[in-house]
């Protein structure tokens, strides 16, 4: 997600007035936030006006970022904050989608339909297992090994210590293992 210059010089652009360089900000962090939003957030509609909400809440807060940490965080921080305010007014609902069949096939051949149906199915039995998942685990699994922020990044955004963090890590690799095998034996 860029280092501390660029991440500078996008702050300055977009404090600047620069349209284009928030657009620029929206999509190199939109997955980071749906990644936080999604597993809160059971409705559509709900998740895609949060999302709206949050980028409006972080162009008016831009001009007091200091630098401290990395923007991601900083970010991630604001939607993480809005989904429990959110969730305060409402109850979470389950899970949507969080993937799409990824494609991690051979670029050398062309996916075969039945690859294609394999990799969907794969996608439905993960989705579904994280569906099952509580929470906080479910955001903690996607910010760490879908956006490849640190322990630290992570403990940060939620507000909680790293310890913490590991342990929600852990919990939510061991019950995503158990439900998987649970539905590998079904």
């Amino acid at each position: 997600m860029g280092n501390v210059q660029d991440e500078k010089i996008l702050v300055q652009q977009v404090l600047s007035g620069d349209r284009k360089a928030f657009e620029r900000l929206v999509r190199q962090y939109e997955a980071l936030v749906l990644h936080i939003v999604n597993p809160m957030i059971g409705n559509t509609a709900d998740r895609e006006d949060l999302c709206q909400e949050i980028f409006i809440k972080v162009y008016q807060r831009l001009h007091g970022f200091e630098f401290r940490s990395r923007l991601s965080t900083w970010i991630g921080t604001i939607a993480w904050n809005a989904c429990v305010n959110f969730l305060q007014k409402k109850r979470p609902v389950a899970v949507g989608d969080l993937f799409a069949a990824d494609e991690t096939l051979s670029p050398d051949s062309p996916p075969t339909p039945e690859d294609l149906l394999i990799k969907k199915q794969e996608a439905k039995h993960l989705t579904g297992a994280i569906d099952q998942l509580p929470v906080v685990q479910k955001t903690v699994l996607l910010l760490f090994h879908h956006d490849d922020l640190s322990l630290e990044e992570i403990a940060k955004i939620l507000g909680i210590p790293v310890n913490t963090v590991k342990s929600h890590l852990f919990r939510a690799r061991k019950n995503l293992k158990a439900i998987l095998t649970k539905i590998g034996a079904t």
